[in-house]
């Protein structure tokens, strides 16, 4: 008992010994600029090997400053910027740093959600139920599309208040839902 006891400390000694060498993953450098729909909050994410001054620059359409900072010798970081006080349209984020720069375009659109989309799959195999809660009347088209993303089915419903439909696709391994209306693609499902 007192030998199998031994053996455990040094198996636990020698994990110990090698889990304090630790691999570094490599720093990922670079911008990145998220704006999720529906959402007043515009994310920009910034990663770089150096320290630095940033420059972050928010645009128009008419390509005219609207909102701009400098942050001082910055290696990394994620800064928020609140939009709600800004008219729906198209905006650009430009990021300065060093002698590069990248630009971003992202669309904003001021108010409330006007529907709510939710792709749900029913315990029998390869059935979903599609439901839409929509606060005003519009069309809604439901495609999917087969693995060589080629249509195989289409469908346009006029949504007045709310809108559900069983999508049976048995016969189909890999597809994908796309859901629009006329405002653009709400929301997208890939199996």
């Amino acid at each position: 008992m007192k030998a199998l006891q031994l053996v455990l400390a040094g198996v636990l000694f020698s994990a110990c010994a090698f889990a304090g060498v630790v691999d570094e993953p490599a720093l990922a450098e670079g911008v990145a600029v998220t704006h999720v729909s529906g959402s007043s909050v515009l994310k920009v994410y910034y990663s770089s090997g150096q320290t630095e001054d940033v420059k972050i620059a928010i645009l128009n359409k008419k390509n005219k400053v609207i909102f701009s900072e400098t942050i001082k010798k910055a290696s990394g970081f994620l800064r928020p910027y609140n939009l709600s006080g800004l008219d729906a349209g198209t905006y650009t984020v430009v990021v300065e740093h060093g002698n590069s720069f990248q630009k971003e375009q992202f669309t904003y659109s001021a108010g409330r959600i006007e529907k709510l989309i939710n792709i749900m799959r029913l315990p029998e195999e390869g059935k979903y139920l599609l439901s839409v809660k929509s606060k005003a009347s519009d069309v809604v088209n439901v495609n999917v599309y087969d693995r060589d993303n080629k249509l195989i089915h289409s469908q346009s419903h006029d949504v007045k208040d709310d809108f559900a439909e069983v999508l049976n696709l048995k016969a189909i391994n890999q597809f994908t839902i796309e859901i629009s209306d006329s405002q653009g693609v709400l929301k997208t499902l890939r199996n």
